[in-house]
């Protein structure tokens, strides 16, 4: 990992979020803090960033965030195609993989982009809990399922 990035904590009311930023302060990389993919990995974790903090709470509140609060990550050209396709899913609305896959001009790929979904280093930033079987049931989520079920209550996409 390179030193020109540095991991602070912030709290959303799913529990802790692991949050790498670069110098300029743009995110480039969000995880759940119980997660296998630890994002304090090879930094310090910093406590209590207003910066940080504050983006976290307008996504919770509004799904909005400032014009280049993020950075996109490292990531082919198909895990990034995958990725921008997620962020057009808007708030309180669920699409499939399939429907995802066929939105980037590759039907046939609903596994591969599964597999580029999975690879999300922004989880909320890029909306990957936002896609769904194609028969409506919940399928993976690096947060846990429980956690994507949440999200998608809070988003109003899913009734409790």
């Amino acid at each position: 990992m390179s030193d020109d990035w540095r991991c602070m904590r912030a709290c959303s009311p799913l529990g802790g979020l692991d949050v790498r930023v670069d110098r300029q302060g743009r995110i480039v990389g969000l995880r759940f803090g119980d997660d296998a993919h630890d994002a304090v990995v090879g930094g310090a974790t910093m406590v209590g960033d207003g910066h940080v903090q504050v983006l976290v709470d307008r996504w919770f509140a509004d799904g909005e965030l400032a014009a280049g609060a993020i950075d996109w990550p490292q990531g082919s050209p198909f895990q990034k195609a995958v990725w921008r396709a997620a962020q057009t899913i808007v708030r309180g609305a669920t699409c499939s993989y399939r429907e995802l896959a066929a939105s980037i001009g590759r039907p046939r790929a609903v596994r591969a982009v599964a597999a580029a979904l999975a690879a999300n280093p922004i989880l909320l930033l890029v909306p990957c809990h936002r896609v769904l079987g194609s028969d409506g049931a919940l399928r993976g989520y690096a947060g846990g399922l429980a956690r994507k079920h949440r999200l998608l209550v809070i988003e109003g996409a899913l009734s409790d």
